[in-house]
């Protein structure tokens, strides 16, 4: 037989930031037990081994370093809950806060149970949770430099060779532009910074490849209209495990697509979609991989008249609309 999991004694809270964090213990009647000490990550494990005790409830902030916190500290206490910083609003919105104060906030309301825990992702979710996100950034790094070459262009009223003006055989055509030497020098750094950025795309790629080559869920999912491999990838690592979700509408929910509503009383409103969810979930059906083919049915909830982006199309010339 298992033995039963010790009961908390000592609650603590812990305000974590890049090099240090602060611990402060209440027990149950919320008497300080512990603290406030301020422990550097370089001195963590030792700290750890002195002041820690199985009988512990600790409460983190998600941030940052979270979960590799987790990892450390769960072999050494009862348990290891971690909270969304806008759930805690007696922090997120006080007046008056520092370091003994948010983490004395959040060990009085562990002691009390008035804290949620979020969901902690396995090891395999948190990497491809990275991996997904490090491509994002380096896109993002992408499309500026592409932002600003086109820039260049705007403002020497030039074209751009015929097709993708960014593919390798190109490069010559821009470095043989007639620009000043800083405009030049400028012109060569996005080059290399747009070469850089798509380098290390394609290794991320080939990762994410081969992550997903055994996963059936993605090739269930890659078989939807619209869903990439990237599409597949986030939605499965935004998600977790599914079976978290006893239903469809928690799932929605927790991806920020239910509608708003306000029902209290005789007073009923009807919103827009929450957003308040993981927005990586939210928009990667609607990513610009998400493309219909030529032919091809329209996408679930389509409006015959309306645009991509959802707005109605323009009135034809000679009528005019009215306003509903």
């Amino acid at each position: 037989m298992t033995s039963p999991d010790p009961v908390p004694k000592r609650f603590i809270g812990l305000d974590i930031h890049k090099h240090y964090l602060v611990a402060t213990g209440v027990d149950s009647d919320l008497q300080p037990v512990l603290g406030p000490q301020r422990v550097e990550f370089l001195n963590l494990d030792t700290w750890m081994a002195k002041t820690l005790r199985q009988d512990d409830a600790l409460v983190i902030e998600n941030t940052t370093n979270t979960w590799q916190l987790y990892d450390d500290l769960s072999p050494h206490v009862a348990s290891v809950t971690v909270v969304h910083p806008p759930h805690v609003a007696l922090i997120t919105r006080a007046q008056v806060m520092n370091d003994k104060i948010a983490a004395t906030t959040l060990a009085r309301l562990l002691a009390k149970g008035l804290l949620v825990g979020i969901w902690v992702p396995p090891k395999e979710t948190q990497e491809l949770r990275a991996l997904l996100a490090q491509r994002a950034k380096l896109m993002r790094l992408s499309t500026q430099a592409k932002n600003r070459l086109h820039a260049s262009l705007h403002r020497h009223h030039l074209l751009p060779p015929a097709g993708d003006p960014f593919l390798p055989k190109h490069r010559a055509w821009w470095l043989g532009l007639e620009l000043g030497v800083a405009e030049q020098a400028s012109l060569r750094c996005n080059l290399d910074t747009l070469e850089f950025a798509m380098e290390q795309v394609d290794e991320l790629q080939t990762t994410l490849k081969t992550l997903a080559a055994p996963d059936e869920r993605v090739t269930r999912l890659i078989h939807l209209p619209g869903i990439s491999l990237i599409n597949a990838l986030t939605i499965l690592g935004a998600i977790g495990t599914i079976e978290r979700f006893p239903s469809a509408k928690q799932l929605v929910g927790y991806a920020g697509l239910g509608g708003r509503f306000h029902d209290s009383g005789q007073t009923h409103r009807a919103g827009k979609i929450t957003k308040a969810g993981r927005r990586d979930l939210r928009t990667a059906p609607a990513s610009p991989g998400r493309r219909r083919p030529p032919g091809g049915a329209p996408s679930p909830g389509h409006r015959p008249g309306s645009t991509r982006s959802g707005s109605r199309s323009p009135a034809p010339r000679g009528r005019c609309r009215t306003g509903r």
